[in-house]
C-alpha cells in the first residue's frame, strides 16, 4: 500500500484537494493505484476497505494518451442535493483548471449522469457528453494521468466557501433587491411528504402574493435566478430547498416539516442557511392522530396557524 505516491495540491478557490497519478490505475469502486498497481491510500468519500494492489494485466481500458478526471461520488441513490453539494464543486474546480490539468474525460464512480440537471451543469461547464466514461460499463481503466478531485469538507456541513462556489458556477451577476416569494410544491413527487392541504395552503400563501413552483420543471440556471431573485419561501423539507445557496442574505425561508419530532429534522438546510446568512424558520405538521404513525417519507397537513404567526413575525 501506498500512502500517496502521486501530488497532493491544496486549492484555494474551491475547497478540494487533488491527486495526481501519472499512468495510474482506477476502478468503480473509488480506488486508485500508481503505474505498478500498488494501492494509494488517499482518504476520500468512499472506496472498499479492501488494500490490495490491482493486477494491470487485468485492465482492459487504456487512455494511454487521456488524461482522466475522477469524479468520485458517495450515494448509490443520487439526488438534486447531493449532487449540487457533492460533486458540483469537483466539477467546478475541474472547469476553473482545465488548461493547468488538461482533462481529457471524466470517470464517475458510483453514478450515473442521467438526469437533465447533471447534463446542464456539465454543458454549463464545458464538459460534453463524449468526455464521460460510465463506472458501469467500465469496471477499471488506466490512463496517462489520474486526476482525483477529493471535497475537503462534508457535504451534510457545507462551509460558505462551498456554497459561493456553487453560486458563483450559476449566479454571475445577482440581484440587488430579492423580490419574489415563492412555494415550492411537492404535489407532482412520488416520494412523499406531500401536503395533505395543498389547496388550502397554496389558497393561504396567494392571499400574502407567493406564486407556486414546480422546481423540477426548471433548468438549473432558472431555479438558480428564481431563488437569487427570491425575498421569502415556503417549502416542504425536500432536495429542490438546495437551491438556497444561490439566496442573497437575509431572504427568509419557512421549511414544512412532516414528523412532530423535532429529533428527526434533518438539519441540513438550517446548515446552509446559517453559513449564507439566510433566515430559515423550521415548522412543525399540524397535529392529527395520524402524525404519531408518521415518517420520513409520510404525507401531511401543513400547520397553517403557525405559518401565519411566522408571517407576523416577518411582517408579511
Amino acid at each position: 500500500m501506498n500512502d500517496t505516491n502521486g501530488p497532493l495540491i491544496q486549492t484555494g478557490d474551491v475547497p478540494v484537494t487533488l491527486l495526481r497519478v501519472e499512468a495510474g490505475y482506477t476502478n468503480n469502486k473509488g480506488e486508485v493505484y500508481d503505474k505498478n498497481g500498488v494501492f494509494i491510500n488517499f482518504p476520500r468519500e468512499l472506496g472498499s476497505k479492501q488494500r490490495a494492489n490491482i493486477d494491470p494485466a487485468s485492465v482492459k481500458r487504456q487512455f494511454k494518451q487521456k488524461r482522466v478526471g475522477c469524479v468520485v461520488q458517495e450515494r448509490r441513490n443520487y439526488s438534486y442535493y447531493h449532487w449540487t453539494y457533492e460533486t458540483l464543486p469537483k466539477l467546478i474546480y475541474l472547469s476553473k483548471n482545465k488548461k493547468e490539468l488538461g482533462v481529457d474525460k471524466l470517470y464517475f464512480h458510483f453514478g450515473r449522469i442521467g438526469h437533465p440537471y447533471q447534463r446542464e451543469a456539465l454543458r454549463r461547464l464545458g464538459f460534453n457528453r463524449w468526455q464521460i466514461l460510465d463506472a458501469k460499463k467500465i469496471e477499471s481503466l488506466k490512463a496517462k494521468e489520474i486526476v482525483v478531485v477529493r471535497l475537503n469538507e462534508s457535504r451534510l456541513k457545507p462551509s460558505f466557501q462551498l456554497c459561493q462556489t456553487i453560486k458563483s458556477a450559476f449566479v454571475q451577476q445577482p440581484v440587488q433587491r430579492p423580490y419574489r416569494k415563492i412555494y415550492l410544491t411537492r404535489d407532482h413527487v412520488k416520494t412523499g411528504r406531500k401536503l395533505i392541504n395543498e389547496f388550502e395552503l397554496r389558497d393561504l400563501l396567494a392571499s400574502y402574493g407567493f406564486q407556486t413552483i414546480v422546481a423540477d420543471n426548471l433548468t438549473v440556471a432558472a431555479q438558480a435566478r428564481l431563488f437569487n431573485e427570491s425575498e421569502y419561501i415556503v417549502s416542504p423539507h425536500g432536495a429542490a430547498l438546495a437551491n438556497i445557496a444561490f439566496c442573497e442574505p437575509g431572504t427568509k425561508v419557512l421549511e414544512l416539516f412532516n414528523q412532530a419530532d423535532r429529533s428527526t429534522w434533518s438539519p441540513l438546510y438550517s446548515t446552509i442557511a446559517q453559513v449564507c446568512n439566510l433566515e430559515l424558520v423550521p415548522v412543525a405538521p399540524a397535529h392529527t392522530k395520524e402524525i404519531s404513525a408518521s415518517n420520513h417519507r409520510s404525507n401531511f397537513y401543513a400547520d397553517l396557524n403557525a405559518i401565519k404567526r411566522v408571517f407576523a413575525h416577518w411582517r408579511l
